[in-house]
């Protein structure tokens, strides 16, 4: 689903084999990605810079394990929101460090989070002291996850 106003972006083969490989490592030297795909350093260059200007690469990050960090329980949230109050609620709590992704939603009550914590007695302090304590927060349900069996932001880059 697009954001409103948004268009997505047309890529050639390049730009996902790009993509692709800065998704597996995005500290994979330019000299590399342009030996593989067969083209000049200058090439991967101008692509990358390209897609950043563009939008279709926001930033460049790692990925860590979050159980290594202490941050090994998970929870899905569903809130539910006064009428007339998703967006500030939403905002809200997109600002709670801990809250790592808030989802409009319409069938069961109206914003999914996702939630990390050290354990379920520090997700039940966030959820008291913080979720629970918003204006325009009226319930909520926890959904605790036993296992993750895939966590991906995108579905594989080669693919599309």
């Amino acid at each position: 689903m697009l954001k409103r106003g948004r268009k997505p972006k047309i890529l050639d083969e390049l730009d996902r084999s790009i993509l692709s490989t800065l998704h597996d490592d995005c500290l994979v030297p330019f000299v590399k990605i342009a030996r593989a795909l067969q083209v000049n350093e200058g090439t991967i260059r101008h692509r990358v810079k390209r897609l950043v200007k563009s939008g279709v690469i926001k930033r460049f990050t790692i990925k860590v394990d979050p159980v290594m960090l202490g941050l090994g329980t998970l929870v899905l949230v569903i809130v539910t929101v006064s009428p007339g109050n998703v967006k500030h609620v939403a905002q809200e709590l997109a600002r709670i460090p801990n809250v790592l992704e808030v989802l409009e939603v319409h069938t069961y009550g109206d914003l999914l989070l996702k939630v990390r914590g050290g354990s379920m007695q520090e997700i039940a302090g966030i959820l008291a002291n913080q979720i629970k304590t918003i204006e325009g927060v009226i319930g909520t349900q926890v959904i605790s996850v036993l296992n993750i069996w895939k966590d991906e932001h995108l579905p594989s880059l080669t693919k599309w």
